[in-house]
C-alpha cells in the first residue's frame, strides 16, 4: 500500500466539511422520495457536489441513479462505491426538527448512504494521484429490489470496465462505529409469492351451496408454517411468511367469498433450496384446494438474489477498516442477515463486498422501516473516510 495513505489524515479532512455533509443529509431526509422517482434527489447531489467544485454527475445512464467517474492520474484499474438513495412509503413519526411529511420517509437510512459517499467524493476527487478510477453509484430503487439490476443493464460496468465493488448499510444492531464483515453468503435472497384460493361464494347461512374457499386457505397456510422445518434439510436456512391473507368484504358479516388471496414473502441462500421453496408453494397449495374439491393458483415472483461477498475482497475490507479505526471496532459476523438487499445484482457480474457500519447509541435506537427511525449523522464523515480509504488502497494494493 502506498507508505504516504494515512488514515487519520483522510479522517481529519473530512471532518472539516461535517456540516455541509449534515446539513445536505438533513434536506434529502426532508424530501424523501421512491423508487425510481427520485430525480429531485439526483439534483441535490449535484448541487451539492457542483457547489463543491466537483463536476460530472451523470444522470441519464439509467433510470433514476447517477453516476461520477473520479479519475486518478495515471491508469489503472477501475472499482465502483455504491449508496442506495431511495426511501419507503412510511409515514415519518420521529419527531425531528427535519422529518419528512410528504408521507414517504428515509426509514431505512438511505439518506446517510448517499450523504457519506459524498463524504468520500469530497476527499478523493482533490486526492487524484492514484492510478486507475473510482466509479461512485447513486442507485435508486433499492427498496424495491430492482434498482441495481438496471445499473447493469445500463451498461455502465462495461463501459468503465469496473472490476470490483463495495458497499455498505447503516446497521442498527451495531453499536457507533463498529464494522461488521461477512465473507460469503450474508443477506438472503427474497421472493414474493400470491396464492388465489377459488371457490363459489354463497349465504352464510346456506354453505351447502356454494363452495368456501377459506378452510382451504387456511389448511394451505397451516401447510406452509411446516414447510421448512419438515421439508428442508436442518442445515440449511430458509424463511417463508405469509404475510396477508384477505378474504371477503369487511362490511358483510354473512357472505362466503369467492375467493382468498394469501401473499408472502421467501428468503433464502442458496440456488437448489429456492427452487425447493418454490416447488412446495405451488404443490402444496394446488394439492390441498383440490382435496377441497377447489382451484388454486400460485405465483412466485423471484426478486433478487442472495449478497454473496467475495472472500478476498472481505478480507481486503476487514484489513483496511482495522488500518483506521483500529481491530476493536471490526467485527466478523457470525450469521447472515435474512433481510436483503440488491447489491447482489452487482455481485452477479463482478466480485463484491457488502459491509455493516454500527448507527447505534442512546438517541439511535429505532430498527430499520420503523417510522421512529432517524439516520446518525455522528457517522457520517467516518464512513465516509472509509469509502476513500478502501478505494485508495485497493487501487494501491490490488493493481
Amino acid at each position: 500500500m502506498q507508505q504516504d495513505l494515512n488514515p487519520q489524515d483522510i479522517i481529519d479532512e473530512i471532518k472539516q466539511y461535517e456540516k455541509r455533509l449534515i446539513d445536505f443529509r438533513r434536506r434529502v431526509h426532508r424530501e424523501p422520495e421512491v423508487g425510481f422517482d427520485t430525480s429531485s434527489t439526483l439534483a441535490k447531489i449535484e448541487e451539492f457536489l457542483k457547489d463543491n467544485g466537483i463536476e460530472g454527475l451523470d444522470t441519464a445512464a439509467s433510470p433514476g441513479s447517477g453516476f461520477l467517474l473520479i479519475q486518478g492520474s495515471k491508469p489503472g484499474k477501475t472499482i465502483a462505491l455504491r449508496a442506495d438513495i431511495d426511501a419507503l412509503n412510511i409515514t415519518e413519526q420521529s419527531g425531528c426538527p427535519w422529518a419528512s411529511e410528504n408521507g414517504m420517509a428515509h426509514s431505512c437510512g438511505h439518506d446517510g448512504h448517499q450523504t457519506w459517499l459524498l463524504a468520500a467524493i469530497l476527499y478523493l476527487s482533490r486526492h487524484r494521484g492514484f492510478a486507475g478510477n473510482i466509479l461512485c453509484i447513486f442507485q435508486a430503487a433499492e427498496e424495491s429490489v430492482n434498482g441495481a439490476d438496471s445499473v447493469v443493464q445500463s451498461g455502465v460496468f462495461k463501459k468503465y470496465d469496473v472490476k470490483e465493488i463495495y458497499g455498505a448499510h447503516n446497521e442498527p444492531l451495531l453499536d457507533l462505529g463498529m464494522i461488521g464483515f461477512r465473507a460469503g453468503p450474508t443477506m438472503a435472497a427474497c421472493d414474493r409469492f400470491e396464492i388465489d384460493v377459488k371457490g363459489v361464494g354463497t349465504h352464510g347461512a346456506r354453505p351447502n351451496l356454494g363452495k368456501d374457499p377459506l378452510p382451504a386457505a387456511a389448511e394451505i397456510f397451516i401447510a406452509l408454517q411446516t414447510l421448512v422445518s419438515r421439508t428442508l434439510d436442518p442445515f440449511k436456512s430458509a424463511v417463508v411468511s405469509v404475510c396477508s391473507f384477505t378474504a371477503g368484504n369487511p362490511n358483510t358479516y354473512n357472505i362466503i367469498p369467492e375467493t382468498v388471496h394469501l401473499l408472502g414473502t421467501t428468503r433464502t441462500f442458496e440456488e437448489p433450496v429456492r427452487d425447493l421453496i418454490e416447488h412446495e408453494i405451488k404443490t402444496r397449495s394446488v394439492g390441498i384446494a383440490k382435496a377441497f374439491g377447489l382451484e388454486a393458483e400460485a405465483r412466485y415472483i423471484r426478486l433478487v438474489g442472495a449478497v454473496d461477498n467475495d472472500a478476498e475482497l472481505t478480507d481486503f475490507a476487514e484489513r483496511a477498516a482495522a488500518r483506521m479505526f483500529g481491530s476493536e471496532r471490526t467485527l466478523r459476523l457470525a450469521e447472515p442477515y435474512m433481510i436483503s438487499e440488491d447489491f447482489s445484482a452487482y455481485q452477479k457480474v463482478v466480485p463484491g463486498c457488502f459491509f455493516f457500519i454500527g448507527v447505534r447509541d442512546k438517541e439511535h435506537q429505532a430498527a430499520l422501516h420503523s417510522p421512529h427511525y432517524d439516520f446518525n449523522d455522528r457517522i457520517i464523515t467516518e464512513a465516509g473516510a472509509l469509502f476513500a480509504y478502501l478505494a485508495l488502497s485497493s487501487l494501491a494494493d490490488r493493481q
